[in-house]
């Protein structure tokens, strides 16, 4: 019993445990780029979805102009620097509906790693007077 309890203090008294801390941190280290990566996509895509609200809203009022909805869209996208990188707005009003499409690119963390195109479009009708029946 003596020998037993010898070699059960010997065994815990060593350090193994430490190794296993310098596995894991990279891991968590990884995890940690990863979420706030994710972030800033999703940032990103909240930055093109206002702007595409924006455009849409502008461009459909009555007797609007598509370069209206550009220039709103260009202030927002302007007004939350760094969350967007090169964006295209994409405006297309016909005499019933709007269409409003902002593309472009989240920014990325680490260097030389492409992140999936943020692209939102927004299409509804234009407001117009419609004489009564």
């Amino acid at each position: 019993m003596r020998i037993r309890a010898r070699r059960l203090r010997a065994g815990l008294a060593r350090e193994d445990g430490f190794a296993s801390e310098i596995i894991i941190l990279p891991g968590l280290f990884l995890i940690l780029i990863t979420a706030l990566q994710g972030a800033l996509w999703y940032l990103g895509s909240n930055v093109a979805q206002t702007a595409a609200i924006a455009a849409y809203n502008n461009a459909r009022a009555y007797q609007s102009a598509p370069a209206i909805g550009q220039t709103a869209a260009n202030q927002i996208i302007d007004g939350m620097p760094g969350f967007l990188e090169h964006p295209q707005v994409d405006i297309t009003r016909t005499p019933t509906t709007v269409t409003v499409t902002i593309t472009g690119t989240a920014e990325s963390l680490i260097p030389g790693v492409q992140l999936p195109p943020v692209t939102r479009t927004i299409t509804g009708p234009v407001e117009r007077w419609v004489p009564a029946p």
